[in-house]
């Protein structure tokens, strides 16, 4: 019996870290209950667990509760693959292939693709929904087997059956392209839905442009409209990019050229050269004015898709009751003696309470001013603070300068203490020559939204404010786009606080310090910020 319940919660575990994997459940687990899951399936990890060890690997790849560290992540894929697991076999093989983690071998990469495929049959014999979908991904891309359409329509229709959103996307595209079945638009569209129902954005997306197109369904371009919007804010480049041309052209939507430029800028950074191309056209047509505001804009719609797929929302000026669900957590700075602290805007949002922590401060705080166009808070500690940040004085930053990130990534998952990354100013710009924030290089994660980002002498030149949905934009373009982060300049900062007449203090750069005394002395401003609703 205690081995039945013991199998029973090494299962329930690797469920729940599937879910998390994939954005599912994780918003409705506490940060106790999630951080001891994680414990727990690296605990069966260790003891050797097939199914923990290659969760623990997409841990490591995906960088979700850990450090993203591709050879740890091969590491622990090849752990489980040896043993048979099958969705490990592919996953190193995809290692193999890209040479993530390991040297890139061809030869090696087909060998766990063959293994995978073997292990995959069996299960979809056995009427494994993922198993099926996993088969016909291998036939459609003849990994590991001799490339079949015919054989990976059959498998697809065997998960979609079952409910399979992937499967059934991937089904509707084999109808909509002739790939081992006669084309069917009417069969495509009735798959795209079941999946886009389910919340798949490729679906979403595929959904749309059979609406727009009279492809399968009646042309309708409110109903592709409704589509595209669901995937564009999922974060899916062709979605963005087709509803910024419905705007553009005031097709069954209002005509917006400030939402169509916005749309077609954040397809634009995720290497859309079609959005591209619209941007630069639409903006022949619009004033300097209108193009800084489909900036901003650009940056609040950002905010908001990492918001749906991470974080949170937006906007409160006070403390109303007491509350102990979290919404949200994020990072926040102290800028004076005065226990000012910045964070980002859609960090503390619509918060009922704020708690603010660190090694030295365990407090409440409140909203005291807001700037939801560049993302921008400031609250005040309730408790006094000893320590604070200083900003970058003389020399602006400049283009390939190192810096270093703090902050509480996933909140007390990864402990306590402040977490540390270090990388590089990669551009001075964002969105479209945008001058008020620039783009870093230093890995961030959930949680870290609202710290600072500070040179080597340990001044502020930025507050983190988001990421590009690496997974998702390889999904929708075929690039992987890895460590693209977006800062908030100091200056943007500066002109925040001038405007609200907050006293903050600045340093020269002047002095190069170790990672480490950066560190140290960062612990003692940089605050953790947790919303309570």
């Amino acid at each position: 019996m205690k081995l039945i319940l013991r199998i029973v919660t090494v299962f329930l575990v690797i469920g729940l870290v599937s879910a998390f994997l994939t954005q599912e459940g994780f918003a409705e687990m506490s940060e106790n209950e999630f951080a001891n899951m994680i414990k727990n399936i690296v605990k069966h990890a260790e003891q050797g667990n097939a199914n923990a060890q290659n969760l623990v690997g997409e841990m490591y790849f995906l960088g979700k509760g850990v450090k993203q560290d591709y050879q740890e992540a091969a590491k622990w894929y090849r752990k489980a693959a040896e043993q048979g697991d099958a969705n490990a076999q592919y996953n190193l093989g995809f290692m193999y292939k890209n040479g993530q983690g390991v040297k890139q071998d061809y030869q090696e990469a087909a060998k766990w693709y063959r293994k995978a495929a073997k292990w995959y049959r069996k299960a979809a014999d056995q009427g494994r929904a993922n198993a099926q979908y996993n088969l016909g991904l291998l036939y459609k891309k003849g990994q590991g087997v001799k490339q079949d359409y015919q054989e990976a329509a059959k498998w697809y229709r065997k998960a979609a059956e079952q409910g399979d959103a992937n499967a059934q996307n991937l089904l509707g595209e084999m109808y909509s392209y002739v790939e081992g079945v006669k084309q069917d638009y009417q069969e495509a569209a009735k798959w795209y839905r079941k999946a886009a129902e389910q919340g798949d954005a490729n679906a979403q997306y595929n959904l749309g442009f059979m609406y727009e197109n009279g492809q399968g369904v009646i042309q309708d371009r409110k109903e592709a409209a409704k589509w595209y919007r669901m995937a564009a804010e999922a974060g899916y480049a062709y979605a963005q990019n087709n509803l910024g041309l419905l705007y553009e052209n005031g097709q069954e939507v209002l005509k917006d050229d400030i939402m169509a430029y916005a749309l077609f800028n954040l397809a634009a950074v995720q290497g859309s050269k079609e959005a591209r191309n619209n941007r630069a056209l639409l903006k022949t047509q619009m004033s300097q004015n209108q193009i800084a505001e489909a900036q901003r804009l650009s940056r609040q719609l950002l905010a908001k898709i990492e918001s749906t797929n991470n974080d949170t929302a937006t906007e409160p000026d006070y403390i109303i009751q007491e509350s102990n669900q979290i919404k949200s957590m994020g990072t926040g700075f102290v800028i004076n003696t005065d226990a000012h602290i910045v964070t980002n805007h859609h960090v503390i949002s619509d918060c009922k309470r704020i708690e603010i922590i660190n090694s030295k401060i365990n407090s409440t705080a409140k909203v005291l001013f807001l700037d939801e166009i560049n993302d921008l808070a400031i609250i005040k500690s309730n408790s006094p603070v000893n320590s604070y940040a200083f900003l970058r004085g003389g020399r602006g930053i400049r283009v390939g300068e190192d810096i270093t990130t703090v902050g509480y990534p996933l909140g007390t998952i990864l402990g306590e203490s402040v977490k540390v990354t270090t990388g590089n100013i990669s551009a001075l710009t964002g969105f479209d020559n945008d001058t008020t924030i620039m783009q870093i290089t230093a890995p961030i994660q959930l949680g870290n939204s609202g710290g600072p980002v500070l040179d080597m002498s340990g001044n502020v030149v930025g507050i983190v404010s988001s990421k590009i949905n690496e997974l998702g934009v390889e999904k929708a373009t075929g690039v992987l786009l890895q460590n693209i982060n977006f800062a908030i300049k100091s200056q943007t900062l500066q002109i925040f606080l001038d405007a609200h007449q907050i006293d903050y203090k600045m340093k020269n750069a002047d002095t190069k310090l170790e990672t480490a005394d950066i560190a140290e002395a960062a612990q003692e401003y940089t605050i953790r910020v947790t919303c309570y609703e």
